[in-house]
């Protein structure tokens, strides 16, 4: 199954934009392992998601503060919760190495938050930016 970003995921932020199809690509990478019954994906995927989830979340908070969003703590706690699932993941990982559970869980969760959040919370986020900034200014905004 292969999953793909496309413009009308686009919340209208080139940073905000290039995170998440780097996301959807990682994502992607570690459904093709495991169609192959390789679990090595699992790791690169986690490294990826240390950081990103730093980076990624504090580029959104940041531009939602900026524009005043008014869903701005459900957002905020929904990376939140993500971030502590993603930690739970990891100490498995560390633990136990790429175990077919843990491929599998961090395969659906990450399948899932690629579908509850940038699909519908991060794109009406951007609906918002988009608003409040004006088209073309939010393009160059973070």
């Amino acid at each position: 199954m292969a999953l793909h970003w496309t413009s009308a995921l686009s919340v209208g932020v080139r940073e905000i934009d290039a995170q998440h199809r780097e996301l959807f690509a990682r994502v992607d990478r570690l459904l093709d392992a495991m169609l192959h019954n390789d679990r090595s994906e699992a790791a690169r995927l986690l490294a990826f998601l240390r950081e990103y989830v730093v980076v990624h979340f504090a580029a959104e908070e940041r531009l939602m503060e900026e524009t005043a969003y008014p869903d701005l703590q459900r957002h905020i706690d929904e990376h939140r919760r993500f971030g502590a699932q993603l930690r739970e993941l990891d100490a498995e990982f560390r633990e136990e190495g790429p175990t077919a559970s843990l491929v599998f869980q961090l395969e659906h969760r990450a399948v899932a938050w690629l579908h509850d959040h940038v699909y519908f919370t991060d794109v009406a986020m951007g609906r918002w930016v988009m608003a409040q900034q004006g088209g073309s200014r939010a393009q160059a905004a973070c």
